[in-house]
């Protein structure tokens, strides 16, 4: 799989060709250099026929041959952003490069930069280099480390940005600072975090900033490092929340630009559309207004993954037969040394006034009443000698919606798993049901085990 530049052939494109042409050489994979030859639209700094646009590519890949480096040209006639899309060197590509100069300039009828539009276009990851880039072009000769910044939240794309830094770390250490843009008030809904709002004023513009919860940091962070993972190479990584509002893009510039990021990489949804408008492109906004190069990478192909047992289930408890038989069947799940949490969620009927609850639903048990709850819990716990294996977490809460408050413990304690026993015991009313059940089904992200009555 080749390490494809696509240049413009103008005066300035050859110090981007020069980068690719050393992230290629260390990947150990040959460069292909396409001149790109715009017909309709020609830039004034790029060549005027054909000839003079092969004159150009030979000049600028003559001296990227290396004894350790296979350099082949070709030239694309057309709009750039059509021929880049439809050349199968550029689909089947490790890497594709280009850079932000030397393009025609914007038209009033197409405002979209050409390398925006094959960044979105292509299906590979495509590295777009900027002036400021002779820092990459250092790195990539080992002059120097790499401060990489990565977009980090819970899709797919994100998943395959994280997999991308494994390969620019096999280039030279990179120092990587994972980003994850947060809303306070949309995780704390989430999580069912109930703690009160705190609001901090910056003067002399009175702004207020509402700033992360202890309780929902120490969570966000446990899932950034998650969804990381363990990075190879050499360099050191950083954890880095960034409570906002708004457009993820800015955040992500402004945490760039205050750390001074030489590389900004961010998963590439390729919407169009209909639903580009309605959902947003963090990608496009990165991209246009980035000061540092970025790399946009699509989507992975989903792989097949190997059944591995889950390291974390959680169990609600209504302390019926119902839940004895779904902690067995949690226990049995569940690997040598994971956790099983067992939850109590007590309904609150109108008749309850002594416990208001927050605008989240969800509240913990008041003190007496919550002793009592993990008393009861405890007994639930199995004492058998495998039990021990088995690492046990209790919790009681009180919610309106019992199966809004079991989605909100599963993503605070980041189970892999919720089993739940049904009962169709009448007139008990904390007891789970086939309604509960289903809820639950419909609503939690994490896969669901319900055992019925």
């Amino acid at each position: 799989m080749p390490v494809v530049c696509a240049t413009n052939l103008s005066d300035t494109s050859d110090r981007f060709a020069q980068t690719a042409a050393v992230i290629a050489a260390r990947l150990g994979e040959p460069l292909w250099l396409l001149g790109v030859l715009d017909t309709e639209h020609p830039s004034p700094h790029g060549p005027r026929s054909r000839d003079e646009a092969l004159t150009r590519l030979s000049a600028e890949a003559d001296p990227l041959r290396t004894p350790g480096l296979a350099v082949e040209t070709r030239l694309l006639e057309g709009p750039p952003g059509t021929v880049l899309a439809e050349e199968e060197l550029v689909r089947n590509a490790r890497l594709l490069v280009l850079s932000t100069e030397g393009w025609a300039p914007v038209s009033a009828w197409r405002r979209t930069p050409v390398y925006e539009r094959v960044a979105q276009q292509a299906h590979v990851p495509v590295l777009v280099v900027r002036r400021q880039g002779d820092a990459l072009a250092d790195w990539a000769q080992g002059r120097r480390r790499l401060q990489v910044l990565v977009g980090i939240d819970d899709s797919r794309t994100s998943a395959a940005a994280v997999t991308w830094l494994h390969e620019l770390r096999r280039v030279g250490p990179c120092d990587v600072i994972a980003v994850s843009v947060c809303s306070p008030v949309e995780e704390r809904e989430r999580l069912g975090i109930h703690t009160p709002v705190h609001l901090e004023v910056l003067d002399p513009v009175v702004r207020r900033i509402e700033v992360l919860d202890p309780q929902v940091e120490r969570v966000l962070l446990r899932e950034l490092s998650e969804r990381v993972g363990e990075l190879p190479g050499e360099g050191r990584l950083e954890l880095h929340l960034e409570p906002g509002f708004g457009r993820p893009a800015d955040h992500l510039l402004h945490v760039a630009h205050a750390r001074g990021a030489d590389l900004v990489v961010v998963g590439n949804h390729q919407r169009g559309g209909l639903a580009r408008l309605w959902h947003g492109s963090v990608s496009a906004g990165v991209l246009r207004h980035a000061e540092q190069s970025v790399a946009c990478v699509p989507p992975s192909q989903p792989m097949a993954q190997r059944s591995v047992p889950p390291r974390a289930v959680l169990v609600p408890v209504d302390f019926s037969e119902a839940s004895a038989r779904a902690i067995s069947q949690a226990r049995s799940l569940v690997r040598p040394g994971g956790r099983v949490h067992l939850l109590h969620v007590h309904r609150r009927r109108p008749a309850d006034r002594a416990w208001v609850m927050d605008q989240y639903g969800v509240v913990p048990e008041p003190p007496r009443e919550q002793s009592a709850v993990l008393e009861r819990l405890k007994a639930f716990v199995p004492h058998e000698e495998n039990a021990t294996e088995v690492h046990w977490t209790l919790e009681g809460v009180t919610g309106d919606d019992v199966a809004r408050a079991i989605c909100q413990a599963t993503e605070r304690e980041g189970v892999d798993l919720v089993c739940l026993g049904t009962s169709d015991a009448p007139g008990h009313a904390d007891v789970f049901n086939d309604s509960v059940a289903r809820a639950l089904v419909e609503r939690c992200r994490r896969p669901v085990v319900v055992l019925h009555a």
